[in-house]
């Protein structure tokens, strides 16, 4: 681990106010034993679930291992919405985390989409380890259209992404887009997350006339989009001429939704009126935007 990711883990830890500081920086120094020893794979908690640090290369892994649920606002809203149930796609589910939170709640119907095959692999080792039989496991990237892409191939990152060409450690894996596999699934998602590395343009533009349905989203802006296909103004551009207010951030504690404005590491939150009047009809407070 370089000085700067080391510095960004202890930041993160230090700043998580869902989390003790003493005791997140103790886990973490527990983690980079093991580092140093290859202890792995172990089972870590997870909310209600059980998952598996596969190898300690996992950035994910190594965010549970110290924080739990490191992205606590998110998790918990996704939670609090499928209560009753509802369609929820993880799009760039890696080993799980999301997918298993969500999937605590029994009603709620997730499909997890992950890739990379081993990846994949884990995703799935996970799920059945938890016995879930309201996840589906998809291994396939989602874009803008059907066909093929190359990703870089190092197993269980959290940051493999498609590529063009097929140079370097590359693998190619089958790709479909949003519209195809609602139409395959015959599902209509209400609550979508979006963490592709850059990619989330493509992501949302394959739903096709499905994004009417989505009612709230989860997306990943932390400027690679920028690098990698378009930025994140064009994204809210797309999402607002689209029919969704954002980009919002959670306050769990209490049950608010503020204005991102790049004060939370946590994905941006988006979200139709109709939740917007939803929340605020179950005592949230939804602060208007612009």
């Amino acid at each position: 681990m370089g000085l700067g990711q080391l510095f960004n883990s202890i930041q993160q830890i230090v700043e998580n106010p869902y989390v003790p500081t003493g005791q997140g920086l103790v886990r973490h120094a527990y983690w980079q034993l093991r580092k140093a020893f290859n202890r792995f794979p172990f089972e870590q908690s997870l909310a209600g679930s059980r998952i598996v640090a596969a190898h300690r290369h996992c950035a994910v892994s190594a965010l549970i291992n110290s924080q739990g649920l490191y992205d606590y606002n998110n998790m918990r809203l996704l939670q609090w919405l499928l209560r009753d149930g509802g369609t929820f796609f993880d799009i760039g589910a890696n080993i799980g985390s999301y997918a298993l939170v969500a999937s605590e709640q029994e009603q709620a119907r997730v499909f997890a989409f992950e890739p990379h095959p081993v990846t994949a692999r884990f995703l799935s080792d996970n799920i059945r380890l938890n016995r879930r039989g309201n996840v589906t496991v998809c291994p396939v990237a989602v874009g803008r259209e059907d066909g093929v892409v190359r990703l870089t191939d190092r197993a269980g990152s959290s940051v493999n992404h498609s590529v063009t060409g097929a140079g370097g450690e590359t693998v190619e894996v089958p790709c479909r887009c949003a519209e195809t596999l609602c139409r395959e699934y015959a599902v209509f998602p209400q609550y979508v997350k979006v963490d592709v590395e850059g990619f989330e343009f493509e992501v949302l533009t394959g739903f096709g006339p499905f994004i009417s349905h989505v009612k709230l989203l989860l997306i990943e802006c932390n400027g690679l989009s920028a690098q990698r296909s378009v930025g994140d103004k064009a994204i809210h551009e797309w999402l607002t001429a689209a029919g969704f207010h954002g980009p919002y951030r959670c306050e769990m504690k209490d049950r608010t939704l503020l204005a991102h404005a790049g004060l939370s590491r946590e994905d941006a939150i988006y979200v139709r009126e109709s939740l917007r009047a939803d929340l605020r009809r179950n005592g949230w407070l939804v602060e208007q935007l612009g």
